[in-house]
């Protein structure tokens, strides 16, 4: 039954403030109003669960999401889950999905620095070493999880003493051998096997690996690593390029890529969709299915346009249906009114300063920003083109081109503080990363709502956006053939199911 489960690995990335955990945390609420079920996660799995991503995210204090920092990434710092959906009959099938994601800082992709390059070549020259640098060392506790930890040809533990490390720095830095030596012995691990392993076989193994010891081996074997080409240790520890391999490395892995922009941000998305664009070309496997998610799109609706959805939903039978028709007028008026600022839409208000933003994020044609990472994306092998002319599907080359393409596929504005019943939560004054809700002479803290199950999510923009991704893995979601009954919807699932 394996074989019939997908894997799909996500990457968010984007600056800090520009929604990578709120819309993690809407997908994972999609994938709940999709009919997902979670299963229960093997001792031997690498990764957090999804509830934890919640227990880590959220700010027990406040009840707002956690701002992401720059930290030391390690296995446990992704999240996933085995997803099954029930049966007609009620049976628990075996999982469709295996799906993880991983939360990542803007800075890491810092197109002013030597990262990139220095972080290509380190990889080549890794690739290149056979067996005889590296071993495999597999440790397990009592309990029965298991670590698995890279370390060089030889290593003894014995020769290594012991530096405890606390919690707070563990978080910011990687530790050295002696403060791993100190984990090791507080979980009670015993070291079970140990094996040799090439470097190919370690960078396709990386995210199961202890993070921490496979950049202490290569720190370690550094001069034996680099006798093709020289690199300067001390240059690449300058320009962060270990500090941010295991990030770097997810993302040449990842099978989807997403990346995340404020509407009222300054920052220009457009810049980082170019270093992606440069990065993913240096990839050895199939370049990912690449998204772009805006947050804040609660801001251009007009509160009338709401009351006016929010009156249709309570004579409406077909609550996902209605979900989907929402979402496709205001993309409808979103590309309406940045074909023309003058036009007056009924939902959306969009500025100039959020016009500007937006058009500068997308890019004109093939030549920038995020059309040009589309463009980079697009599987131009001959079998992709000759699946798209069976499909009778554009190139983005095309799609640029065409005067209707203001908003390329699969770009998407998301908006997390509201709730099926379409009421809006704000954002609290004294806490930005916190929303809450005063309509009928009741104030209302969206997550609080969330959590006890006095409402349900909308997953505006994002519910589309999930909808997408597994269309791009050939998934059907649950609800499709509902929602495609919609002309609008139709055309929008169209456009964003051009198989990149």
């Amino acid at each position: 039954m394996k074989g019939l489960t997908r894997s799909i690995r996500i990457a968010v990335i984007g600056a800090r403030a520009s929604g990578k955990s709120y819309l993690l945390h809407d997908l994972i609420h999609a994938f709940r109003s999709m009919g997902y079920v979670p299963e229960e996660l093997p001792l031997s799995y690498p990764h957090s669960s999804f509830g934890a991503f919640f227990y880590d995210a959220f700010n027990v204090e406040t009840g707002g999401m956690r701002g992401t920092e720059s930290y030391a990434c390690r296995p446990e710092n992704h999240y996933g889950a085995l997803l099954s959906l029930p049966s007609r009959w009620g049976l628990r099938l075996p999982p469709s999905l295996d799906i993880d994601f991983l939360n990542i800082p803007g800075e890491v992709f810092d197109p002013n620095s030597q990262r990139l390059k220095l972080f290509h070549d380190l990889i080549r020259l890794i690739t290149a070493k056979g067996k005889g640098l590296f071993e495999l060392s597999t440790w397990s506790c009592p309990s029965g999880h298991t670590l698995r930890l890279i370390v060089p040809v030889g290593f003894q533990w014995d020769a290594i003493g012991k530096v405890k490390v606390s919690s707070r720095s563990r978080y910011g830095n990687y530790m050295g051998w002696e403060n791993l030596h100190v984990e090791l012995a507080t979980g009670h691990y015993q070291e079970t096997e140990r094996e040799p392993i090439s470097g190919k076989q370690l960078l396709q193994r990386i995210t199961e690996l202890q993070t921490d010891s496979v950049l202490l081996s290569l720190e370690q074997v550094w001069s034996h690593l680099t006798t093709i080409q020289k690199l300067d240790l001390q240059e690449c520890r300058a320009q962060r390029v270990l500090h941010y391999f295991y990030p770097l490395m997810y993302c040449r892995q990842a099978t989807d890529l997403i990346l995340c922009d404020r509407l009222t941000s300054y920052e220009n998305t457009g810049t980082l969709a170019e270093t992606m664009s440069a990065f993913i070309e240096q990839r050895d496997q199939r370049p990912p299915h690449v998204y772009l998610a805006f947050r804040e799109a609660d801001k251009l609706l007009r509160r009338e346009g709401w009351h006016a959805q929010r009156q249709t939903l309570s004579r409406s039978e077909s609550s996902p249906s209605l979900r989907h028709t929402l979402y496709a007028q205001v993309h409808e008026e979103i590309q309406r009114s940045l074909i023309s600022s003058d036009c007056h839409p009924q939902l959306v208000n969009l500025t100039d300063e959020n016009r500007r933003h937006i058009l500068q994020c997308l890019g004109d044609g093939i030549g920038h920003a995020f059309w040009l990472l589309l463009l980079t994306a697009e599987d131009d092998s001959l079998m992709g083109k000759l699946r798209r002319k069976i499909m009778h599907k554009k190139s983005i080359f095309e799609l640029s081109n065409a005067p209707e393409s203001i908003l390329p596929p699969h770009v998407y504005f998301t908006a997390t503080p509201i709730d099926e019943a379409m009421h809006i939560y704000v954002n609290d004054p004294n806490d930005v990363t916190r929303f809450y809700c005063d309509e009928e002479n009741h104030l209302r803290s969206f997550t609080r709502e969330l959590c006890d199950n006095r409402v349900r999510h909308l997953c505006f923009g994002s519910y589309q956006l999930l909808t997408d991704i597994l269309l791009q893995h050939g998934i059907s979601p649950k609800g499709m053939s509902c929602a495609a009954n919609d002309s609008s919807l139709s055309r929008i699932i169209d456009e964003s199911n051009h198989t990149i």
